[in-house]
């Protein structure tokens, strides 16, 4: 009752995000759909940073850092075992054969077939939401790239990445990570921007998530930041009223 009265004064839902990302993201949301079937956005449950899917203490070691590795691998439908990772201090080593290079991770197939190698840069593990951040970007490359869905050329395809892990139920962990650390940079303070959308698309995202799943109040939301939280909820307000129009 309390909440009907709530909603009855709240104003008017707007869309979040300008039209060509609110384009950009409907289309690819319903390519991801199409290309991994329904099923898979309730095969598995949504990843929060809780105990219930992460261990309770947390030191940034190399071994802890691999069982976050299995974690992600397992709720992105990867076999953790064709998956090696490995650790870099400062710039990722060259390889000879098809990769993707971020600032902070790496991940290319091995030449033998079959199994993917993931660097990470050790400057980040102490941010155990930025490790899974940077792991299930990594991961998609796999799902996008060694299952041959789409071209490495794609123009959108570090944004398509991100895009998956939210459809792979990654999207309330991986928006908390993308200011991990702010610095003072001459004179001021810089955010190091770590994702390649922007909050309010994370945040329309996961509403057109949420309504996916059959959630019109989810109850994760409280565990988003609130830039990323006001979005959804936007979000999820105004497809349910364009629904009602409809």
């Amino acid at each position: 009752m309390l909440q009907w009265i709530r909603e009855l004064f709240l104003p008017p839902p707007v869309c979040p995000v300008k039209e060509d990302d609110r384009a950009w993201v409907d289309y690819r949301f319903a390519w991801l759909i199409d290309e991994f079937g329904p099923g898979c956005l309730r095969r598995n449950a949504t990843v929060l940073p809780t105990m219930q899917f992460f261990p309770e203490c947390y030191h940034a070691t190399e071994k802890e850092v691999h069982n976050l590795l299995i974690i992600v691998a397992k709720q992105m439908e990867v076999d953790p075992d064709c998956l090696w990772l490995s650790f870099f201090d400062d710039t990722p080593r060259d390889v000879h054969s098809e990769q993707w290079i971020a600032p902070n991770s790496l991940c290319h197939e091995i030449e033998e077939g079959g199994y993917y190698r993931i660097e990470v840069n050790r400057s980040g593990l102490n941010d155990p939401l930025w490790v899974v951040s940077t792991l299930a970007h990594e991961i998609s490359f796999v799902r996008l790239l060694g299952e041959q869905r789409t071209s490495p050329y794609e123009a959108d395809l570090d944004s398509l990445k991100e895009l998956l892990t939210i459809v792979q139920g990654l999207g309330v962990c991986n928006s908390s990570s993308v200011f991990p650390q702010a610095r003072w940079v001459n004179g001021g303070w810089s955010m190091p921007r770590t994702a390649h959308l922007s909050m309010d698309m994370y945040g329309y995202a996961l509403g057109l998530y949420a309504l996916a799943r059959g959630e019109k109040r989810p109850t994760w939301l409280k565990y988003l930041r609130p830039d990323v939280r006001f979005a959804c909820t936007n979000t999820i307000r105004l497809k349910l009223q364009e629904q009602q129009v409809a």
